[in-house]
């Protein structure tokens, strides 16, 4: 993405902070983590927005990033504190910025599908377990009663507009020939019975609005849009070695570490059932183990790499949690 801010004759960017928009002078890490993250929630639980790095305040001169640290950010450290700290994902992303020889970075964020988002833990004089972060114009605060039910109102209407909507489609084609898609649980429930379906499939279907498909004859179809990984049955959990190629001994082979340092690493980055780096493998009726895949080995190299003080430091923090 291009730099697309307008500058004044003085070179002053002309936009103000607002309800979508917050500049910051430079990235840090720490405890301004979290203070991102109370702005991208914010923004999330109303329209949207972004935060642009390198812009210097009053005025505001756009004067580019002064070190790496934004480029050293791995959004793995950011993911995990969302899912620690907040009630659900958070749809956001990172980019740098070019302009007159400068670099910039982005944090941006979509309006959230589900809302509220709800602070979930108190970090610090940050964040406050229970508090709902709305993003007003220039600030990010706890959400204020107007806004509040506002917010309540249209997630009521958004709920019924949609049960309108099935009943309008039950109504025209008739009760014996719905189908229910349960993207929760993978399951397609038809007059004959059910069919699984993958869940990260399931979670990638896709209902087109628009247009119409046909087979031959005038046959309906339906269009599935998402990778298929493997076959799913009634008795076993969807897998595949080529995602989840390691185990826990390998992994302390790949990153050179003892099996504690190991348990601190996956403790600090809550790996546990993160679909993007974990699975666990039933091997009895009552057993299991589980396996880790490629994304996850890349990610923590990248970690250790960056950051030569960060395996001594996650021992520390789970020697004392």
């Amino acid at each position: 993405m291009k730099f697309k801010y307008e500058l004044s004759t003085r070179g002053y960017i002309k936009q103000r902070e607002s309800f979508d928009i917050e500049f910051k002078q430079s990235f840090q890490f720490g405890d301004s983590l979290a203070k991102y993250l109370k702005t991208i929630v914010g923004m999330a639980n109303n329209k949207g927005g972004e935060i642009i790095f390198g812009i210097k305040d009053s005025p505001r001169s756009p004067d580019g990033l002064s070190n790496d640290k934004f480029d050293n950010c791995d959004s793995l450290i950011i993911n995990q504190f969302a899912q620690k700290y907040f009630s659900h994902e958070i749809e956001w992303g990172m980019e740098i910025l070019e302009f007159d020889s400068k670099r910039f970075g982005r944090f941006y964020v979509s309006e959230s599908e589900i809302k509220p988002i709800v602070c979930k833990a108190t970090f610090s004089k940050i964040l406050r377990e229970g508090a709902i972060y709305y993003r007003y114009r220039g600030e990010s605060k706890e959400i204020k009663y107007t806004e509040l039910q506002r917010l309540l109102d249209s997630e009521r209407q958004k709920e019924k507009n949609f049960w309108v909507k099935h009943i309008e489609k039950i109504g025209e084609v008739g009760p014996r020939h719905i189908h229910i898609l349960d993207s929760l649980k993978g399951e397609l429930h038809t007059t004959k019975g059910k069919i699984l379906i993958d869940k990260d499939i399931a979670s990638k279907l896709n209902f087109i609005k628009e247009g119409h498909f046909v087979e031959k004859n005038g046959a309906p179809a339906l269009r599935l849009i998402g990778d298929i990984t493997g076959m799913v049955d009634t008795e076993i959990t969807p897998t595949s070695d080529e995602l989840y190629p390691y185990r826990f001994g390998e992994l302390k082979s790949e990153f050179k570490i003892n099996q504690y340092e190991l348990r601190a690493v996956l403790w600090k980055l809550n790996v546990k059932g993160n679909k993007k780096y974990h699975t666990s493998i039933k091997t009895g009726r009552t057993t299991a183990t589980s396996k880790y895949s490629k994304k996850f080995i890349s990610s923590v190299e990248s970690l250790l790499q960056r950051y030569p003080n960060w395996l001594n430091e996650t021992i520390i923090e789970y020697k004392t949690k």
